[in-house]
C-alpha cells in the first residue's frame, strides 16, 4: 500500500526543514499521522512538544458557499510577539490587511493555508517575506499541516513557525 500524500508530504517538508522548531513539529506530525487518513485534531496532544508551543498557530477551516475562510482559535506566544496585528479568534483574511496594497506575501498568508485545506497535503516554505513583522528577522520557516476530525475533511490547520533570527526564536 502506498503512504498517504500527507506523509510523504510531511516527509519531504522534513528533509528541507531548516530550524529544529520545524524539525521537530514534523516530526511529531509523522508520528501521529495515521497510516491511511489524516490525523484528527484529537491526535494532537499539545503537552507532548511543551517546547514548541508558542511557535504553533491553530485555525478552524470555515468552508462557506464562495469561499474558505480560516478562524485564528490559539496562537503561541512567540507568533503573538511577532505578528504586526492581533490574531485571536480573528479571520486570516481579514488580518492581512497590513498594506494598502496587499503584496504576494500577504497573498499566501491565505492562499497557502486553502492550498491545505483543498489537498489535505502539508506546506512547507523557508524564505523571505515581505509582511512587516514586529522585529527583524533574516528569513522565516513553516509548516501548515491539515487535521481532519473525520480524517478526510480538513476542519484545522496546525502550523509551526520559526522566524531565523528572530530575538529568543
Amino acid at each position: 500500500m502506498a503512504p498517504h500524500p500527507n506523509l510523504v508530504a510531511i516527509d519531504a517538508a522534513l528533509a528541507a526543514a531548516g530550524s529544529r522548531v520545524l524539525r521537530d513539529f514534523l516530526t511529531y506530525m509523522r508520528a501521529i499521522h495515521p497510516a491511511d487518513r489524516l490525523p484528527a485534531r484529537s491526535d494532537f496532544d499539545p503537552m507532548a512538544i511543551p517546547h514548541l508551543l508558542s511557535h504553533l498557530v491553530l485555525v478552524q477551516v470555515e468552508r462557506g458557499v464562495d469561499s474558505t475562510r480560516f478562524l485564528v482559535r490559539v496562537a503561541g506566544e512567540m507568533v503573538l510577539r511577532a505578528a504586526p496585528v492581533p490574531l485571536m479568534n480573528r479571520y486570516i483574511d481579514t488580518s492581512v490587511n497590513l498594506h494598502k496594497t496587499p503584496d504576494e506575501s500577504e497573498a499566501r498568508i491565505v492562499s497557502v493555508r486553502r492550498q491545505v485545506a483543498d489537498t489535505g497535503v502539508t506546506r512547507h516554505f523557508y524564505g523571505k517575506v515581505n509582511i512587516p513583522f514586529r522585529f527583524n528577522f533574516a528569513d522565516m520557516e513553516y509548516a501548515h499541516c491539515p487535521l481532519a476530525d473525520d480524517g478526510e475533511t480538513v476542519d484545522r490547520v496546525l502550523s509551526a513557525f520559526y522566524y531565523h533570527g528572530a530575538p529568543d526564536s
